[in-house]
């Protein structure tokens, strides 16, 4: 029956035009991700295309490794000679032998220095060379800094010390200018994945009445039960398979040209203060993981929708209400703080990773993403019983 109920579901041209749709965003956004990607040579000559993030990741190999005190103090004293000598108007050549081999650590520096303030690439030269060493020791200041704002409660500041005990120092280095990348295309991705998977889900439980089908299909033997039931594993099956397959699709390509290094490096070489104790590779799984439980609680509320008033056109609106207007009028709400547990976050986690958001439920401690990933999968679950009571209780003779 579930065979049954995909045969139809792709019956439909519009249907199949759109798999192809997905197939085809995948590889554009794949190329786009490596052409974003750009090397200069030694002559100063910028390249981009399918050979620049490898030899990007090339150049920044020299400083692959732990990133030591001794680290800090070369990148913060090359830095100072050079803003010393030509100011802003270093050359694309000069650039290609400095910065692009130890920006990626030159970033971190500042993010550090950058505390509770905007990021400002000019706090490295305001910065005493005797303090050059001292990045680590200033970030602890910092952290302990973040801590006594929990004084008043205890359980959350003993969570994220923990949290921030687990990025082992020195942080180790290896360039991850894909994951980086592709943390943004992934996410751009499960939003557009999102709303084509909801408008397939959208005619599961309406296309009976729209073709007239609808006192057949409730008068056979096990049309209510079984159909009904067959009806969501099959909506549930179309958006797992298209969900994975097309990420799976837009990953190989992408990391297949610019590579995997730098999988295994903390997060917290890019956002110093990060209370995720992620390496890029877990942070590009969690987006992934996230964006998926977003499509099935998307894919589920849909099918209810559609179980209950049996029209397409206004199960659609309800994703997109939830996933796509939400963060826009969250912006102009006055209780903003309301939006960062909304459904819409799924498909942020990008940004969500860069906020110290934690939350506390008597004696449990949890950080944003986890319970956004937990509450919403429950809810999603709960929601497939009411699909099936909704459709397979109408039109009762």
């Amino acid at each position: 029956m579930v065979r049954c109920e995909f045969k139809k579901l792709f019956s439909n041209r519009i249907n199949r035009i759109l798999v192809l749709v997905l197939v085809v965003i995948a590889v554009v956004f794949s190329f786009f991700s490596i052409w974003s990607i750009k090397f200069v040579d030694k002559d100063g000559n910028t390249h981009n295309g399918l050979s620049a993030p490898r030899k990007l990741n090339e150049a920044k190999l020299k400083y692959k490794g732990a990133l030591t005190s001794g680290v800090f103090y070369e990148i913060i004293q090359k830095e100072k000679n050079l803003n010393k000598k030509y100011g802003s108007m270093i050359s694309d050549s000069l650039y290609a032998s400095n910065e692009q081999e130890y920006g990626d650590i030159k970033d971190m520096i500042v993010s550090t220095l950058c505390y509770d303030k905007d990021f400002d690439d000019s706090v490295i030269n305001d910065l005493d060379i005797n303090e050059a060493r001292n990045i680590y020791y200033i970030r602890e200041k910092n952290i302990n800094h973040m801590l006594k704002e929990y004084d008043n409660q205890e359980a959350k500041k003993k969570y994220l010390k923990r949290q921030f005990q687990k990025v082992h120092k020195p942080f180790e280095y290896a360039p991850a200018e894909s994951w980086k990348t592709m943390g943004l295309y992934v996410t751009t991705y499960s939003m557009i994945l999102l709303v084509i998977v909801s408008f397939f889900s959208s005619g599961l439980f309406s296309e009976e009445f729209r073709l007239g089908a609808d006192s057949i299909f409730f008068s056979t033997k096990r049309g209510r039960t079984g159909g009904t039931i067959t009806k969501i594993i099959t909506g549930l099956l179309m958006a797992s398979a298209i969900y994975w397959g097309a990420m799976l699709i837009m990953s190989i390509i992408s990391f297949g040209v610019m590579g995997v290094s730098g999988a295994s490096s903390p997060i917290q070489i890019e956002d110093s203060y990060s209370i995720y104790a992620y390496t890029f590779s877990q942070r590009y799984m969690v987006i992934m993981l996230s964006g998926y439980v977003g499509v099935m609680l998307s894919v589920a509320i849909t099918m209810l929708v559609s179980a209950k008033t049996h029209s397409q056109v206004l199960s659609m609106c309800f994703p997109i209400v939830l996933f796509i207007l939400s963060p826009f009028i969250g912006r102009i709400l006055p209780f903003r703080k309301v939006f960062y547990i909304t459904p819409d976050q799924l498909i942020n986690v990008y940004n969500c990773i860069k906020l110290p958001l934690i939350y506390q439920f008597g004696g449990i401690v949890i950080m944003q993403i986890p319970m956004l990933i937990i509450l919403y999968s429950i809810v999603a679950i709960m929601i497939l019983p009411f699909i099936y009571r909704a459709f397979s209780k109408f039109y009762n003779k």
